[in-house]
């Protein structure tokens, strides 16, 4: 990158190529620009209704790029798609190295050009609401690249309840903030939604409330994804769908008997243990973000070990247009359990 020009060409061209989603409707949340796929390894800039966060790696990213006044030339690129206000998330190299602390300004509610915008923020996507948090560390809440895997969810619930009497019950493992929760609820099921931290759990329960839906009736269980496995397993718990979308890496406990996670190494054993759990004819989505199960054929191999044979898969949505030209970004395979 030579100059500011640059960037603003980088940029209009990367919202060209998007445009057809920008201009649809399904949703305010986009990844308007992403790393080398537009031209600029190392920055990442998400847009979330009037705001935008402009994630930057060291190390990979231009020089120029780890300052954040890069963010007023970015909100000056993005004003024509709405955006109000640019939020800068820079990601050392050796993430070691900041300890426990997260650094000022990823949780400053100060924007790094532009207005400042409320700590909660409100986006459409498809036909539910979520809550993102722009300066709330270094995630905000969601996950972009699985949008339409959520309208997958939500569909299939959907046509499972109108075919059939009786309720339809969705396994939501790693649940972070209930996203995919909210999605099969909307399309009619009861959901368990799974996860370790209270905080996030909470914020899932308050994406239930931006929708209607009335939490009580679905489970928030604070738990370890293996633990809640034994606990459905010893109370006979049975699920039509089952979500598995968890972090590469996941500190354990020793105190808990919670031993580490490793998606490279664990990722059979959590789809055999899943597996257990599923109602005949159920299906289970498997996704990962980890970069050497990405790779072609690499997480359909853990599946079918952690299964002992191949299932019959199910034909999932095509990548989002806004990740569509990232290569080994994620992966993700449905399947049916017989």
């Amino acid at each position: 990158m030579s100059g500011s020009a640059d960037l603003t060409k980088l940029i209009a061209a990367a919202i060209i190529n998007r445009r057809s989603l920008i201009d649809s409707g399904t949703t305010q949340a986009i990844r308007v620009f992403s790393g080398q796929a537009d031209g600029l390894d190392g920055v990442f800039i998400d847009v979330y209704g009037e705001g935008a966060v402009l994630i930057v790696y060291e190390g990979r990213a231009p020089k120029a790029m780890m300052d954040p006044g890069a963010a007023g030339l970015v909100l000056d690129a993005l004003r024509a798609i709405g955006v109000r206000g640019v939020y800068f998330k820079p990601f050392a190299k050796d993430r070691s190295k900041i300890g426990g602390e997260l650094p000022s300004i990823v949780t400053d509610p100060t924007p790094a050009a532009g207005d400042a915008l409320p700590e909660a923020l409100m986006v459409r996507e498809h036909a539910w609401n979520l809550e993102v948090r722009l300066f709330d560390g270094f995630s905000t809440g969601l996950f972009l690249d699985q949008r339409d895997n959520r309208r997958f969810v939500h569909d299939w619930v959907r046509r499972r309840v109108q075919a059939a009497p009786g309720p339809v019950h969705v396994l939501n493992t790693f649940a972070y903030t209930c996203a995919f929760s909210v999605a099969a609820a909307m399309g009619g099921a009861i959901t368990a939604s799974v996860d370790v931290s209270a905080r996030y759990l909470d914020w899932g329960k308050r994406n239930f409330a931006h929708n209607g839906l009335d939490a009580a009736l679905h489970r928030f269980a604070k738990m370890d994804t293996f633990e809640f496995f034994g606990y459905a397993k010893r109370k006979e718990m049975r699920f039509d769908l089952i979500v598995l979308d968890p972090p590469s890496f996941a500190a354990g406990s020793k105190k808990k008997g919670i031993r580490p996670w490793s998606s490279v190494a664990d990722y059979a054993r959590l789809v055999r243990e899943a597996s257990a759990l599923a109602a005949p004819g159920g299906v289970i989505f498997a996704s990962t973000n980890t970069q050497e199960l990405c790779r072609p054929g690499r997480l359909e191999r853990e599946i079918v070990a952690g299964l002992g044979s191949a299932p019959r898969w199910v034909k999932l949505p095509s990548t989002p247009v806004d990740f569509a030209r990232d290569r080994e970004q994620f992966a993700a395979r449905a399947w049916v359990v017989s």
